[in-house]
């Protein structure tokens, strides 16, 4: 799989075609030209199971290059609105929308979503471009990371009153903010087939928010799972159950682990192909 740099960037083939990226990051970029592919499973569960055959909107909240929404958008032909605040990895995002003539169908916002409009630091990782975090206040161990503002929206307000084919399925992976995400979009969540989000009850706490606030916002999803740690249950568990299963999770921030999770309106996915 070839590489190409061009000052701070690189361009790399693999599974879902070419991308351009930081040659400063030693996570995604780096695995997406090591193994050719990124997330695999989690765009497989995307495309097969949750939009399974049928083109609807795939919502993307943390979207950073677009290593995830452009296959999701290719392979289920839906459209997509696509959130990435930190401005090296929004041009990234749009250059490569462009790359694989997804412009029409793929719209590209450079603000984080948050529960009120406004401006927010951004905390950036120097080598790890998917793990910029915002925040509230400036961090005393945040390992002197430098920071950027950036313009802070809610996605109700950006969403409401738009179309949205069915299925509608969301993704937020926002490094700790995901409560505050949820309380800027409830009116959306009412309106979402499916959503994927990770958790990291540290990551909340570390954002000012907690793991109860956290819980609240998605509960209304009735069935749910936790993803890539046992095969997807069939037919899913309920959202309460999920939680549950987590409960060993301490909520007060002292325990570093996180998963990724599905909840969803639906108890039986459709079958995989």
């Amino acid at each position: 799989m070839p590489m190409r740099s061009s000052d701070a960037s690189v361009i790399v083939d693999g599974q879902y075609g070419r991308f351009e990226g930081s040659a400063h990051d030693r996570v995604i970029v780096d695995e997406y030209r090591r193994l050719g592919t990124w997330a695999p499973d989690l765009v497989s569960l995307i495309v097969t199971r949750l939009f399974a055959g049928r083109p609807g909107t795939f919502i993307d909240v943390g979207a950073n290059i677009g290593l995830v929404c452009v296959p999701v958008v290719e392979q289920s032909g839906s459209r997509g609105i696509a959130f990435e605040p930190e401005p090296m990895n929004h041009s990234f995002l749009s250059r490569n929308v462009r790359a694989h003539g997804l412009e029409t169908r793929v719209e590209c916002h450079a603000y984080a979503c948050h529960s009120s409009p406004g401006q927010m630091e951004l905390s950036l990782s120097p080598d790890n471009l998917g793990d910029h975090r915002l925040q509230r206040t400036a961090a005393e161990h945040d390992g002197g990371r430098h920071r950027v503002r950036v313009e802070t929206r809610r996605i109700d307000d950006v969403l409401r009153g738009r179309d949205l084919p069915h299925p509608i399925v969301m993704k937020v992976d926002a490094q700790g903010s995901e409560a505050s995400v949820f309380a800027g979009a409830r009116e959306t969540l009412g309106r979402v087939d499916h959503l994927v989000t990770e958790y990291s009850p540290a990551l909340i706490v570390d954002h000012g928010d907690d793991a109860a606030m956290f819980r609240a916002s998605v509960l209304d999803f009735p069935f749910g799972a936790v993803l890539h740690v046992l095969p997807l249950p069939e037919p899913l568990y309920t959202s309460s159950y999920v939680f549950q299963q987590l409960s060993w999770i301490k909520d007060d921030g002292s325990d570093p682990g996180f998963f990724d999770l599905l909840f969803s309106r639906t108890q039986q996915l459709p079958p995989p192909p």
